[in-house]
């Protein structure tokens, strides 16, 4: 089955705060797009209107105007240069990782399934390829530290309510860490999906998400046999 998100071609909402600085610097790139495309209309716009051929005088020529073309050299550099810090900086905060996690998973990829570890409890989800598919169940408003292998080829974890991938590099374990929002409980079906080419069934390596609040996340842990292999 492929997610909801792609077939109506919109996301689900961030549930992380690493998820809302992405979306805040989407959205400032945006907006400024936008803006400079209005600047732009506007003055192709006055241009045709203001400067339409009425006979056959030219209009006054001027060869330059150094006062005018240091502006429109200028703005557009300390605008990319504002960009960049703007990215830098948000990249920093989503790379970040957390020393002390509420929560740990390791999620191993292989080909077609993923595995999700809760090291301190002992529970193992496993399923995918076709109908079998797992789901990774997550505690609101908790800082989650994420540690991916791969057992095969490579993979990539990429769950668009986070905003960002990771790349999951066979022989190498990638880590990251996000923390969840307060207001992320919900079911997220088929909200993830491997999302680097790893052979026929690719297509089919998904996954759902559930977040649960706190108490709630603690008691399905409890509920749930050490290592045991389940599949919703």
């Amino acid at each position: 089955m492929i997610s909801p998100a792609v077939l109506t071609g919109t996301l689900d909402p961030p549930i992380t705060e690493q998820a809302r600085t992405a979306d805040g610097v989407w959205d400032l790139f945006l907006y400024l797009g936008l803006a400079v495309l209005a600047f732009v209309v506007i003055l192709v716009v006055y241009t045709v209107i203001r400067y339409r051929r009425r006979d056959d005088r030219l209009p006054r020529q001027k060869h330059y105007n150094i006062p005018l073309e240091v502006t429109y050299t200028a703005i557009p550099f300390v605008v990319i240069l504002g960009l960049l810090a703007v990215t830098i900086v948000s990249i920093g905060d989503v790379d970040q990782t957390d020393d002390d996690p509420d929560l740990v998973v390791h999620v191993t990829a292989f080909q077609w399934q993923w595995q999700f570890d809760y090291p301190e409890s002992g529970v193992r989800i496993v399923g995918g390829a076709g109908d079998d598919i797992p789901e990774l169940v997550l505690p609101a408003d908790s800082s989650i530290s994420f540690e991916l292998e791969s057992l095969d080829v490579i993979h990539s974890f990429w769950l668009t309510a986070f905003r960002f991938k990771r790349d999951i590099i066979p022989g190498t374990v990638t880590n990251f860490s996000v923390d969840m929002e307060p207001d992320s409980a919900g079911s997220y079906p088929n909200a993830g999906v491997c999302a680097e080419y790893c052979g026929l069934d690719h297509a089919l390596m998904q996954f759902s998400v559930l977040v649960l609040e706190p108490d709630q996340f603690d008691a399905w842990l409890a509920d749930q046999s050490p290592t045991e292999e389940t599949a919703s």
